[in-house]
């Protein structure tokens, strides 16, 4: 999944400088969306990065994955039964099978999870944004574009709400399972 590893560093908080802004408007825009901020069950923070949502939160109901073994909390997400998962800048690094195998994968977990998602759209404007804020190498990772991985989201799950930020940089999504 790690796809670009010589020119990015997966294990580094990007949440500095202009990034900083952008991605902590896409991670109260997930939050409010999803109302993970009362939500009771598990939520899977798939993806997670260096954990900015159970950080933002402080919840003990987050449960942090990612393919980097340092940055993970379970060895086996399989394992969980999520009310909640968060896909934030994921779904972009995986081919579509990968997609459709690791959604397929959640609907075994439970076929009544939630999605919230977020997925670049790199658009014009989020190119010039990106190296403005010194982030050149930011999507040299991604193989898939957003358009087709909502294709394959709308096949397996219901669209609650979407919203496109920051000059449609940046698109927010909340799915149901049909």
């Amino acid at each position: 999944m790690a796809r670009n590893a010589q020119t990015i560093d997966y294990t580094e908080d990007y949440y500095k400088g202009f990034s900083r802004i952008y991605f902590q408007k896409i991670l109260n825009t997930i939050i409010k969306f999803g109302d993970l901020k009362n939500e009771k069950g598990l939520i899977l923070d798939f993806g997670c990065g260096v954990g900015r949502l159970k950080k933002t939160l402080k919840k003990n109901n987050i449960i942090n994955y990612d393919i980097e073994p340092k940055l993970t909390e379970i060895d086996d997400y399989k394992e969980l039964k999520p009310e909640k998962i968060i896909l934030s800048g994921v779904l972009e690094h995986l081919y579509l099978d990968e997609i459709k195998k690791l959604l397929d994968e959640f609907i075994l977990m439970n076929k009544n999870a939630e999605l919230l998602i977020y997925l670049p759209t790199e658009n014009l404007v989020s190119k010039i944004a990106m190296r403005l804020a010194g982030q050149k190498n930011a999507h040299d990772d991604h193989v898939s574009k957003y358009k087709n991985v909502n294709k394959i989201l709308e096949k397996k799950f219901t669209l609650k709400k979407r919203k496109y930020i920051f000059a449609r940089m940046a698109q927010i999504n909340y799915y149901a399972k049909k």
